[in-house]
């Protein structure tokens, strides 16, 4: 089980470069390994399950300690009548008594706690793998929306300059001020699609630092690439894959842990011997004995049926639980799958006709605004549109990220 345990930390991790470089609380970029190390660290949810598995482990070791043997004292036949006022005729008895549990019952219990500590490591697994999907997803998303500024400004740059020209042509004579107004109108369109843009980001931004937890951690940037990606894994193997989810893993513990609770209460059919021994004093006679005990309880009517019939239901109840969760993964793997293939025909129509088509159409747009045959608003709305086309390819390569993030995390696997 620890060999398992390892390997899913070791491909949990292996989205994190093998070596992260520290970083300063005041410095100016954030990487998404950096993201994910600090989100790891200081996510109290994951310090929480840490404390439960420590916990299990404390439960463990109490569930196969041995019960303390009890000692007692016993006076009979003192302070009557007669011959038996006071302790005249009293019979004094001392004795220890143990608790023997039978039908390896201490350590059927101990395996039950064992397989608890097993689920809670995994119940930690399974936060620690959302923990990093959810922050890769996260960054993936404002990473794309910065780049879509950076790409943005620099359109509203180049308009800038454009306008700036007009207006001297403008004074020159040679134009209309309502050719200013007009590429003033388009101008103004594309910054509020950056005040947009802003607010979203801020907003993405918002989302992963709380999900990082560090307040500590500042930035002014996010530092990455967006992967362009062409194909995934075939389906088959990506499901295959399915059960390497710790979340799915999970029931392979929950599953001993049923079986060893039933054969914990099959074991606790077997009633439990007690013993006891002891030294007698019979004051009358001054005499010094030993006695000695034994008592078990008859299994006549309660030979714990019921609890036994309920860790057999308990256990086709864990089957039900991971079926219904097997095809919840199976379901969004299946969407996401088919997701990728549309955006994938999507981004190859950009990348190789649509924004070939936009820069070929600017330039023989822009090439002919220096001889007069378009007007500089042509040139304006010509460079509009591809920057359009190439923001949709930056948003399709965004959300084919986000794509490949969420089934890396289904199925803890890399896709190179």
């Amino acid at each position: 089980m620890h060999k398992v345990m390892c390997l899913i930390a070791v491909i949990l991790y292996s989205f994190l470069l093998s070596k992260i470089e520290a970083q300063n609380s005041n410095s100016n970029y954030l990487t998404i390994e950096i993201a994910v190390s600090n989100a790891i660290e200081y996510n109290p949810e994951l310090q929480t399950l840490l404390k439960n598995i420590d916990a299990s482990k404390a439960i463990k070791l109490q569930s196969g300690l041995i019960p303390n043997p009890e000692f007692g004292i016993d006076a009979e036949n003192i302070f009557g009548s007669g011959d038996y006022s006071g302790f005249k005729g009293s019979e004094i008895t001392a004795f220890l008594s143990q608790d023997i549990s039978l039908a390896r019952k201490i350590s059927k219990l101990e395996n039950v706690a064992g397989m608890d500590v097993s689920i809670a490591e995994w119940d930690y697994e399974s936060k620690r793998l959302e923990i990093i999907t959810n922050i890769r997803s996260a960054f993936t998303r404002a990473l794309a929306t910065q780049k879509l500024i950076e790409k943005n400004n620099e359109l509203i740059e180049t308009s800038n300059e454009l306008i700036m020209n007009l207006k001297a042509r403008v004074k020159a004579g040679k134009i209309s001020p309502a050719e200013v107004s007009r590429s003033q109108i388009i101008l103004n369109s594309l910054q509020i699609e950056i005040n947009r843009l802003k607010a979203d980001y801020d907003s993405d931004i918002f989302e992963l630092m709380t999900l990082i937890n560090n307040p500590n951690l500042l930035f002014e940037s996010l530092n990455g690439e967006l992967k362009y990606i062409d194909k995934l894994p075939d389906y088959d193997s990506l499901y295959v894959k399915l059960e390497n989810n710790p979340n799915l893993k999970r029931f392979e513990s929950e599953y001993n842990k049923q079986k060893a609770v039933i054969s914990y209460e099959k074991s606790k059919a077997t009633p439990d011997l007690t013993i006891s021994a002891g030294y007698r004093r019979l004051i009358e006679v001054n005499v010094n004995t030993f006695v000695l005990g034994a008592s078990m309880p008859l299994p006549i009517f309660d030979r714990n049926q019921g609890s036994i019939q309920e860790a057999h239901i308990r256990l086709d109840q864990k089957t039900k639980e991971f079926e219904t969760i097997k095809n919840r993964f199976t379901l969004r793997l299946n969407l996401l799958y088919k997701r990728f293939g549309t955006l994938l025909i999507t981004f190859e129509k950009l990348k190789n006709e649509s924004i070939p088509d936009a820069e070929e159409a600017f330039k023989i747009i822009k090439e002919g605004n220096l001889v007069g045959r378009f007007t500089i608003l042509d040139v304006l709305d010509a460079q509009r549109t591809l920057f359009e086309i190439e923001n949709q390819y930056l948003n399709t390569l965004g959300s084919i990220n986000a794509i490949v993030v969420e089934i890396e995390g289904l199925t803890v696997n890399n896709i190179n």
